[in-house]
């Protein structure tokens, strides 16, 4: 299988599936008196820079935030994003991408607990520099699947949970089935998003069949190809598994992902979209 790692990808189109939701579901719990819990698993550093020379040698970007860049567009969710990322950059010309563990110290405030867990040494110190002038923010060097050994989980608080690991073997497919299967109970006031690649059409459906054997009620499957399948190519799509999204959510951000789609897939594509609840 191929290995996707974050920083190669920067801006690509999985992450502007996986930063639009995400934004999506933050602004659906944050009001500006109430204060939330955020727990990002696999942070990596927070701000990738376009002219890095990994992102520069595929600018995959080019296939994803580029693209949403130059469209115009009446949906509001996409506008919003596209706003965002203008806004942390400062500009309507980006020079760098924005990560989850940004988005987010963006979109909240210092009444909010931010978590966020990097394993792998330059990462961490990277994102210990980006973030370190944030007093509500925790920057934790630990495996972002041990999480709930490492802080205290209080489960009456809203809030959102990132489990975005890269999925380098196909152990990081059964930590995070674990990790929901053992722990779910205690995230039921909190917001539980799981990225994951659409590498192989067969590993993938059996990863949703295992989050259909849990037996937990109300999950949502977002998926977006935007090419048809094809276990040679790198990334083909990507998905999101939702946790304890309201119950009307497919049917509100259905249009979005379809939009979404029709500006980044690739011209021969049949693939349609996937926004349902798992039975």
């Amino acid at each position: 299988m191929n290995i996707y790692k974050h920083n190669n990808h920067a801006g690509n189109h999985a992450d502007t599936l996986k930063h639009l939701c995400l934004i999506y579901f933050l602004k659906s719990i944050k009001k500006p008196y109430n204060s939330i819990s955020y727990i990002d698993t696999h942070a990596g550093n927070g701000l990738y820079k376009l002219d890095d020379n990994y992102i520069k040698k595929n600018e995959e970007y080019q296939n994803g935030i580029s693209k949403l860049l130059i469209v115009k567009t009446k949906d509001p969710y996409i506008r919003f994003y596209i706003k965002t990322i203008n806004n942390i950059n400062q500009s309507s010309k980006i020079k760098f991408y924005p990560g989850s563990p940004k988005i987010v110290q963006h979109l909240t405030n210092k009444k909010d607990e931010l978590y966020f867990f990097e394993l792998i040494e330059n990462e961490y110190k990277s994102l210990q520099k980006n973030f370190s002038k944030y007093s509500n923010i925790k920057i934790i060097k630990n495996d972002g699947f041990d999480f709930f050994k490492s802080i205290k989980i209080n489960k009456e608080k809203n809030g959102v949970i990132l489990i975005d690991p890269v999925y380098k073997n196909k152990d990081d497919y059964l930590k995070v089935i674990n990790l929901v299967k053992n722990y779910h109970i205690q995230f039921e006031n909190k917001i539980v998003i799981i990225w994951y690649p659409v590498l192989d059409r067969i590993e993938t459906n059996n990863f949703i069949d295992e989050f259909k054997r849990t037996g937990i009620q109300n999950i949502l499957r977002i998926e977006m190809p935007i090419q048809n399948d094809n276990s040679e190519k790198d990334m083909t799509g990507s998905g999101l598994i939702i946790i304890n999204s309201h119950k009307k959510t497919a049917q509100s951000i259905r249009g979005t992902i379809i939009e979404l789609q029709s500006i980044l897939q690739f011209k021969d594509n049949k693939k349609k979209v996937i926004v349902n609840n798992l039975k």
